[in-house]
């Protein structure tokens, strides 16, 4: 019973549309939880996630901003993401938050988007895309020179890591993590040490990350956590535009030949 109620909470009060009503100021970005969640969660799931911006400014002002969203996926391996893209001004005069969709299927190679939003052409387009090839012996080069510079980079920094202990989201066990990072004086441009701070909370029976929050004093404070989670297959509707959408798929370019000579 609790697992329907949540199930119907998630596709009841995470509906874009639906949240964009709300008195909230609207949002851009990606969440820090994304990364982490879509990629090692085990099985097919629905997650609705809070993301929380709080950011002080040198002239004494605030930001402060919330938005809902939902993440999913199949037992296919098909991914669901809306992502808080922009703003449109509404039939009532305010601003309202619109969110970027992206739906990945392995299955056909494709990925299709849309956006949801009162001010946007609804159109939805199908990527498909290029058969993976294998890297060339100059890009495999090129990509381990870019990982030693950004090893030499990190190594820059300095971090230090602190365990928190444990406690419970959703009646779910997770351990905390806190890594502080020390960017040295001058290496931004900045004239004193920056101190910037990544804390996760991870449970390690789901293999996901429950909430995450990032402190760095150039963007402020952001906190996402998952408010909402259902493990089994979402409803299969959301894989696909809303009614009314213009379908329009795209190809992938084709694969330059390059004479051997």
């Amino acid at each position: 019973m609790r697992t329907a109620t949540l199930l119907a909470a998630a596709l009841l009060l995470t509906s874009p549309l639906a949240k964009a009503q709300n008195a909230e100021p609207c949002l851009g970005g990606v969440s820090i939880l994304i990364s982490d969640l879509l990629p090692l969660m085990k099985g097919p799931f629905t997650a609705v996630i809070k993301e929380t911006v709080d950011q002080k400014l040198a002239d004494g002002n605030s930001i402060h901003g919330t938005v809902r969203y939902r993440i999913a996926r199949d037992s296919a391996g098909r991914t669901r993401s809306e992502m808080p893209s922009s703003c449109f001004t509404g039939e009532d005069g305010h601003r309202h938050q619109s969110y970027q969709v992206t739906v990945h299927d392995r299955s056909t190679n494709t990925t299709e988007a849309w956006v949801l939003s009162g001010g946007q052409s609804k159109i939805a387009t199908i990527f498909h895309m290029p058969t993976p090839q294998r890297p060339s012996q100059a890009e495999t080069a090129a990509n381990t020179a870019e990982a030693h510079v950004r090893q030499a980079a990190a190594a820059m920094s300095q971090w230090q890591t602190e365990t928190l202990g444990t406690r419970e989201f959703l009646g779910i066990s997770a351990t905390g993590v806190r890594q502080t990072e020390t960017i040295p004086a001058g290496e931004e441009g900045n004239v004193l040490p920056l101190i910037v701070v990544h804390e996760s909370w991870i449970s390690r029976d789901l293999n996901v990350t429950l909430m995450g929050i990032r402190d760095d004093p150039r963007r402020g404070r952001t906190t996402a956590e998952i408010k909402e989670l259902h493990q089994g297959d979402p409803d299969p509707a959301i894989f696909s535009p809303p009614e009314g959408y213009i379908i329009k798929e795209q190809n992938p370019p084709p694969a330059t030949v390059t004479d051997p000579r």
